[in-house]
């Protein structure tokens, strides 16, 4: 079974270029590497050379953030099976082997993951209890936090395409906002076996932003809207509005304690949308 692996790059060249040789020594070897370059200023088929007929590059014009580039990648591609690294992360070398092994003994599966292990400075950091992994339907606890990792995640074409990929106006929390749609719809996957190395060191990271609470309220809220009646389950509803409370909270005090009044005034007005939401009974 092909798979689209979708790398959606900025800049970083030395770490896609490790990112991408991760992917293309799989020992699943049907694949399309497909790297959407999200408008560096030096183009990075420039300085990514490697020789490998499987990898091509998609260079976006503009820069679409995250999620608008992933989407760009899946378009560019055609496979039945769709997979995603970021491009500071790694693979083991199992990976897609397994993952579609699965696929092929499950033919109702519409996705799955696996474990990661985390590393900064290539020190392996230990995972607390409540960024813990698992498989089946677990939405209530995917409000916290986000427990899919990009890397780690491998879906079937006409799942991805049902749920209309990322939302590109979400510059962060993009994978967030997707995976509350799709648990909500099919329960996922999930492999044991840590096949994923997360690396975090001096570069950037999107997950970092300060940003991250206000798009995740921004995702609970959105979800809340778009399924309270479609039947979402009172017990679920208020654990979102709780879970979107709660980080409304945080921004408050965050923008008094930087002294950025015209933010507070904003995350108090959501503050005071969602607690009267939570307040009132629930349909």
């Amino acid at each position: 079974m092909q798979v689209d692996v979708i790398i959606a790059a900025y800049e970083r060249a030395e770490l896609l270029i490790e990112a991408a040789q991760s992917v293309l020594t799989q020992t699943h070897t049907d694949l399309n590497l497909i790297i959407v370059d999200d408008a560096s200023p030096q183009p990075l088929a420039e300085r990514v050379l490697i020789a490998d007929r499987r990898m091509r590059f998609v260079r976006l014009e503009k820069n679409r953030g995250p999620g608008g580039a992933r989407n760009a990648g899946v378009s560019a591609g055609r496979a039945p099976l769709v997979a995603f690294l970021d491009s500071d992360d790694l693979w083991r070398e199992t990976k897609l082997e397994k993952q579609v092994r699965q696929f092929s003994a499950e033919p109702s599966l519409q996705w799955t993951h696996s474990n990661e292990e985390w590393q900064r400075h290539g020190v392996v950091v230990t995972q607390r209890a409540e960024h813990r992994k698992q498989g089946g339907s677990f939405l209530e606890r995917a409000f916290g936090r986000c427990l899919i990792a990009n890397s780690a995640v491998v879906f079937r074409r006409g799942f991805y395409e049902k749920h209309r990929g990322f939302n590109a106006h979400f510059p962060v929390c993009s994978d967030f906002e997707l995976w509350l749609r799709m648990l909500a719809d099919a329960p996922i996957g999930f492999l044991e076996e840590t096949l994923v190395v997360k690396r975090a060191g001096d570069w950037p990271q999107v997950s970092s932003t300060p940003e991250t609470d206000r798009y995740r309220v921004l995702a609970l809220h959105r979800f809340y809207r778009d399924r309270r009646k479609a039947g979402l389950a009172l017990s679920a509803a208020e654990a979102l509005l709780d879970e979107a409370i709660y980080k409304c909270q945080i921004l408050v005090k965050g923008a008094q304690k930087y002294q950025r009044p015209e933010a507070a005034r904003r995350y108090q007005a959501w503050l005071t949308l969602l607690t009267a939401r939570r307040t009132r009974p629930i349909r």
